[in-house]
């Protein structure tokens, strides 16, 4: 038997009672699966929607949760030639129903595991994939990010927004990061954002276009919505695509029509999980991040680290993400 954290049953978003942490059969892998040994797993944003059944796919309940570890293969079933047992892994983002990994083994399909280079702890390597390759396909398939944009990240202290910054970052892009407050700033900015917004502090859209010398931001990559998009709205630059990835603010988006027909602004409802079915664009994303991770141009942010036992307060403090550094990581 395996501990492993289940979800029996959808709650409202932000309720974690639906989840218990059981005992479950070890189980063996099947044609074209794996068993890990899980070293760490780490918290998304995107799980919580999961759980609230708003998300790109649902699960089967009960069911294993989570999509993104690092661990060690213990064994493997018919079919699997790309890894061994013994090969240190991690887990590329998947439509995990029935093989989530939150737990101390898991199960999972061999074509969506990845290497990942010794210079990362067990911590690290469990960051890879969600913040870097939903990064890769939003800024480098997508958007197309250039040297010469200005890029607006809301949430920016978050993994994907830290993420997202590095990425513009190696590309040259000027990046604008935003926080509810300005107690981040000197953080955001000491960790590579060009320039902060305090969005209850600051006027946004005018901040944007002072940095911006009047250009605006050409991509905005937005996990938010609600009412922030009215905020930022006059900051657009002509032909500004809005990479609009999540809805951590539960209220209705109200597009700014009348400023994203002046700016030719378009947007885009952005999720990972509309590409992953792609192995070529799959294949690019894993080369690009990997060689990224590997020369140190990127580098995964961990945060706090829990064990198995605490999970409720791991995800407590996820969801809260009020003095949060780095991503959430839980150790079996």
């Amino acid at each position: 038997m395996a501990k492993a954290l289940v979800l029996h049953e959808i709650k409202p978003y932000g309720d974690f009672s639906g989840i218990s942490l059981d005992d479950i059969p070890l189980g063996e892998p099947g044609d074209g699966e794996v068993r890990l040994k899980v070293s760490a797993f780490s918290l998304n944003y995107g799980d919580f929607e999961l759980f609230a059944n708003k998300y790109t796919f649902d699960l089967t309940l009960p069911a294993r949760i989570g999509g993104e570890c690092s661990g060690v293969v213990d064994a493997i079933g018919p079919g699997v030639r790309n890894v061994k047992p013994g090969d240190m892994v991690c887990t590329l983002p998947s439509f995990y129903d029935g093989y989530g990994v939150n737990g101390e083994y898991a199960i999972f399909p061999a074509e969506y595991l990845a290497s990942y280079p010794d210079n990362l702890s067990v911590e690290e390597a469990c960051c890879i994939w969600v913040a870097y390759l939903t990064a890769y396909i939003a800024f480098i398939e997508v958007a197309k990010v250039l040297a010469e944009d200005y890029v607006l990240i809301t949430a920016a202290s978050s993994s994907a927004g830290m993420a997202a910054m590095e990425l513009c970052r190696m590309i040259g892009a000027k990046t604008i990061g935003t926080s509810r407050t300005s107690d981040k700033r000197q953080y955001l900015l000491d960790s590579g954002f060009d320039f902060v917004i305090a969005q209850d502090e600051d006027e946004m859209s005018a901040s944007i276009m002072e940095f911006s010398a009047g250009q605006g931001a050409r991509i905005i990559y937005d996990p938010i919505g609600g009412k922030i998009m009215q905020d930022y709205a006059d900051g657009f630059a002509h032909g500004a695509i809005i990479l609009l990835y999540g809805g951590m603010d539960q209220s209705p988006t109200i597009l700014p029509e009348i400023e994203m027909t002046q700016k030719a602004a378009w947007l885009h409802t952005f999720s990972t999980f509309n590409y992953i079915g792609d192995k070529e664009l799959l294949s690019r994303g894993v080369e690009y991040v990997l060689n990224a991770v590997q020369a140190g141009k990127l580098k995964p942010s961990v945060g706090a680290v829990y064990p198995l036992s605490d999970y409720l307060q791991a995800f407590r403090d996820q969801f809260d993400a009020k003095s949060r550094r780095g991503k959430i990581v839980i150790r079996p």
